[in-house]
């Protein structure tokens, strides 16, 4: 899943069900990387919370993950569910917060909030725009 380089590098995680979504997210990203001339950092595709949660738990991952893009509808595992158990992890083991963006379709402003009491830490709705990212990524410094 993740090669032998990049455990050298950052790591971005895109988690999303749908392989079509994932590739047009994984696409969009890579153009604002080649934007802040970042080649340092890999992005890993994944399609649910439990494939989230396997790179997650992997120590010599974790220091290296810059952020998670999860959707919320995902078999197995939603987004939510995700989330929470990675911020029982981070509590448990006194870490560093991971930075969390949620993807949702819903506009319904209930699935939202539980999103964000899950501990996401921002929300944009689908489909994922370039400059929706571009603008979350640079107003947080997310890339530094």
């Amino acid at each position: 899943m993740i090669n032998n380089q990049a455990q050298r590098s950052n790591l971005i995680i895109l988690a999303d069900d749908n392989h079509l979504i994932n590739n047009c997210n994984k696409n969009i990203i890579s153009e604002i990387l080649r934007e802040f001339q970042r080649d340092d950092i890999e992005i890993v595709c994944v399609n649910d919370g439990i494939d989230v949660i396997r790179i997650f738990l992997n120590n010599e991952n974790y220091g290296i993950i810059k952020f998670l893009i999860t959707d919320e509808n995902m078999d197995y595992m939603n987004g939510s569910e995700a989330i929470k158990f990675i911020r029982k992890i981070e509590k448990m083991k006194y870490v560093r917060k991971l930075k969390i963006i949620s993807l949702s379709c819903h506009e319904d402003y209930s699935i939202g909030n539980e999103i964000m009491e899950a501990g996401a830490d921002f929300l944009l709705m689908k489909p994922l725009s370039k400059q929706s990212i571009k603008s979350l990524l640079e107003n947080n410094n997310l890339l530094l």
